[in-house]
């Protein structure tokens, strides 16, 4: 590897993931109205699944219900629909999202395994501000980037690209193209 990495294990992985299901036990903030919205499912499903399955006691025992939102690569501004079988720009894509999914009664738990540029997890929550006040979504990574212009409310840790370099897990593509490195 040429680039240096803000690497993590799959031992990694595990143990953050299990703080960061703390964190959100703590909050006590669950109820058994909230969706988890599984932001960039390519990176982010191992996450959520577990999210998902150890958060079901606070659902008497039934999973949430989970929404996929696919998001763009940091050097792409469009998202493929796999309903309309078709590129999209993300901001036309995502306000047609949130009119398909949101609804002002329910909450939402957004989870994305990191918050790098917090581009686009500040796209949605200015997508859905007219939908949703404050208490009724919460985001969460495993991992915020120092310069990210976006604070999820649940994270297990920083880190600095400029001196661990970009974030890289044990499962991804060292050599994909879509990261700007």
């Amino acid at each position: 590897m040429d680039n240096k990495y803000f690497y993590v294990s799959y031992e990694k992985e595990n143990v953050d993931s299990s703080k960061l299901i703390n964190q959100i036990v703590d909050s006590k903030w669950m109820e058994t109205d909230t969706f988890i919205i599984n932001c960039s499912p390519d990176y982010s499903s191992r996450l959520c699944q577990l999210v998902n399955h150890k958060l079901s006691y606070l659902n008497d025992n039934e999973l949430y219900e989970v929404i996929d939102l696919p998001m763009p690569y940091p050097i792409m501004s469009q998202v493929w629909d796999s309903f309309d079988r078709e590129y999209y720009q993300f901001e036309k894509y995502l306000l047609e999202w949130v009119r398909r999914y949101i609804s002002p009664n329910d909450r939402y738990l957004f989870i994305d395994s990191g918050t790098l540029r917090g581009k686009n997890f500040d796209k949605v929550k200015q997508a859905i501000r007219y939908k949703l006040t404050n208490d009724n979504c919460r985001f969460a990574s495993l991992y915020l980037q120092s310069d990210s212009i976006f604070i999820p409310d649940f994270y297990v840790e920083t880190f600095n690209k400029a001196i661990q370099g970009g974030l890289l897990f044990e499962w991804e593509n060292v050599n994909n193209p879509n990261w700007d490195y």
